[in-house]
C-alpha cells in the first residue's frame, strides 16, 4: 500500500496534470468562505460593542464613585445642620433665609455646595467620622457627628470679642477647687457618653480647667440676706452661677487619628461638646442655654 502511494506521489510531480474545476464544489467553498467571514465580523462587533459598554459602565462608576465621596460630606452636614443649638446661631450671618428652589438645590448639592448658602466647606476630621464644617462669613466652624448632629462649636478667634461682650469670665481661681472626686466623676461621665464612644476614649492626661464666659443675673433688693454660695460669683452688676467645665483629650480609635477634646460639665454631670483643640483659636461655645463660652486656652 505504501509503494502504491509513493509511485502516485511521483506519478503527480512527473506529469502535468491539474484535476479538472468543480463549480459545485467551488459554490460551496465560497459560501463557506462568506459565512466565516459574516461570523467573524459579527464576533468582532459584539466584542467591540461589549467593550464600548463596559468601558462606559466602569466610567460612570468611578464617575460616580468620585462625585459621591464629594458631594456626601456636604450632604450629610446640611441634613444635620437643619436644627441647630442656640448657641450656633450666635455666629451665623444674615443669609438668605428663603427656601430655595428645588433646582437650585439639587445644582448645589451637585456641585457640594449648600443652597442654604450657611457652610462653605465641609471635610472630614482625619482618622474619625467627625466633620468639620466652615461657616459662612468666616464666624467659626461646626464639628458634626452623622446621626449626632452638632458636637461641637467654635467661634472665630476675630469674633470672639463680640460673642463675649457683656458677658462675665469665670476663671479656674474664681471657680470652687476641682478635686480628686470631681476628676474621677469627669471621666465616668465622658466614659458613659454615647457620642464620646464613636470618637474616642477619656484618656490619663490631666484634665484642664476651662475658662467660663457667662452672663450676668442682676441682684434682687434682699442679695445680702442670701446664704452664701461657693459656686456664685458676686460682681459689681450682678451674680454668677458659676460653672466648672474641664478638658480631657480623648485617646484615638485609629492611627493617625486627630486627636479630640470632650469638654465636660463638672457640676451638669455631661459632655457639652467635643473639639479638635490642636489648632484651635477662638472660644467654644457649648450648647447651655445662654450660652456657656468655654476658652480654648488659658
Amino acid at each position: 500500500m505504501e509503494r502504491d502511494d509513493r509511485d502516485i506521489e511521483r506519478l503527480l510531480e512527473t506529469t502535468d496534470w491539474e484535476p479538472e474545476p468543480g463549480p459545485v464544489r467551488e459554490q460551496a467553498s465560497l459560501v463557506r468562505l462568506v459565512s466565516r467571514l459574516d461570523r467573524r465580523r459579527r464576533r468582532m462587533r459584539m466584542v467591540a460593542r461589549t467593550s464600548c459598554a463596559l468601558a462606559i459602565i466602569m466610567l460612570v462608576m468611578a464617575t460616580g464613585t468620585i462625585w459621591y465621596r464629594w458631594t456626601r460630606p456636604m450632604a450629610v452636614a446640611v441634613q444635620e445642620t437643619q436644627s441647630l443649638p442656640l448657641s450656633a446661631t450666635r455666629l451665623i450671618k444674615p443669609a438668605s433665609t428663603e427656601t430655595p428652589e428645588t433646582w437650585h438645590a439639587l445644582l448645589a448639592r451637585a456641585t457640594a455646595r449648600d443652597p442654604r448658602g450657611l457652610l462653605t466647606s465641609v471635610h472630614t476630621v482625619p482618622g474619625t467620622d467627625v466633620l468639620r464644617a466652615e461657616l459662612w462669613g468666616g464666624t467659626g466652624y461646626l464639628l458634626l457627628l452623622p446621626g449626632r448632629g452638632v458636637v461641637g462649636i467654635v467661634a472665630a478667634a476675630p469674633d470672639s470679642a463680640n460673642i463675649t461682650k457683656g458677658f462675665t469670665a469665670v476663671t479656674s481661681s474664681d471657680a470652687p477647687g476641682i478635686t480628686a472626686q470631681d476628676l474621677a466623676a469627669a471621666r465616668s461621665v465622658a466614659s458613659n457618653d454615647t457620642t464620646v464612644a464613636r470618637v474616642g476614649s477619656p484618656g490619663n492626661d490631666a484634665l484642664q480647667v476651662a475658662s467660663v464666659y457667662q452672663p450676668t443675673t442682676p441682684y434682687k433688693e434682699d442679695y445680702h440676706m442670701t446664704p452664701y454660695d461657693p459656686f456664685v460669683l458676686s460682681t459689681p452688676n450682678g451674680y454668677v452661677r458659676m460653672r466648672r467645665i474641664v478638658a480631657m483629650t480623648l485617646k484615638p480609635q485609629q492611627k493617625n487619628q486627630t486627636l479630640l477634646t470632650a469638654l465636660i460639665d463638672i457640676d451638669a454631670h455631661r459632655v457639652v461638646g467635643i473639639v479638635d483643640t490642636t489648632g484651635i483659636s477662638g472660644v467654644i461655645l457649648t450648647d447651655d442655654p445662654g450660652p456657656q463660652v468655654a476658652l480654648a486656652t488659658q
